[in-house]
């Protein structure tokens, strides 16, 4: 389970056979135990071994057909997110790291103030409500506006700079996985 706040974001250095490598500096990534979890761009993989500045995951098809790891190349950046601890502050929400779809973005607005405002489009719109949160490449994010086909977010200088946010453009792919919550609660209403 994660929390959907980045903890840093690594460079791709390997991506082929199944294998992803990513290279950090970040000391927490490199000190973790191998079958440990980490959220790579919101996707749940499973650590199998670190050599050097490199963290390394075995993926498996069905993370490649669901994802933006298709799209992956050398230096693609990343946005890396370790499992919560029972020590951790819960500062964003419950993030599986199962991802829904693949969105694409459709427009980025630098605000005033170091801000940005980013709109995704959305195939499942349902699951989506004014306020409610939802996860972009693993970030914990607050939707605005929700309607039919696409839903905003707005993105503070520190989300922004912490992230590969920073390097997305109209047109890019992202990850999308929505509020568990509400997946349960379509759950409850269809089954009953």
């Amino acid at each position: 389970m994660f929390t959907g706040i980045i903890k840093n974001i690594g460079v791709v250095t390997r991506i082929q056979d199944n294998l992803l490598s990513i290279n950090t500096e970040n000391k927490v990534f490199k000190n973790i135990d191998t079958g440990t979890s980490v959220a790579v761009d919101g996707v749940c993989l499973t650590l199998t071994y670190v050599e050097s500045d490199n963290i390394n995951f075995q993926i498996s098809n069905e993370s490649i057909n669901r994802s933006i790891i298709k799209n992956y190349k050398i230096d693609s950046c990343v946005n890396l997110e370790t499992p919560v601890t029972p020590n951790d502050f819960l500062s964003g929400h419950v993030v599986q790291g199962h991802v829904d779809e693949v969105s694409n973005v459709i427009d980025i607005i630098e605000q005033e103030n170091n801000l940005w405002e980013f709109k995704f489009s959305s195939n499942n719109s349902k699951y989506l409500v004014d306020k409610g949160s939802v996860t972009v490449n693993g970030v914990s994010l607050t939707t605005n506006n929700p309607n039919k086909s696409e839903f905003t977010v707005a993105v503070i200088e520190e989300t922004y700079k912490r992230t590969n946010f920073q390097y997305l453009e109209p047109g890019s792919q992202v990850n999308i996985e929505y509020d568990i919550l509400s997946k349960y609660v379509e759950r409850f209403i269809n089954d009953n």
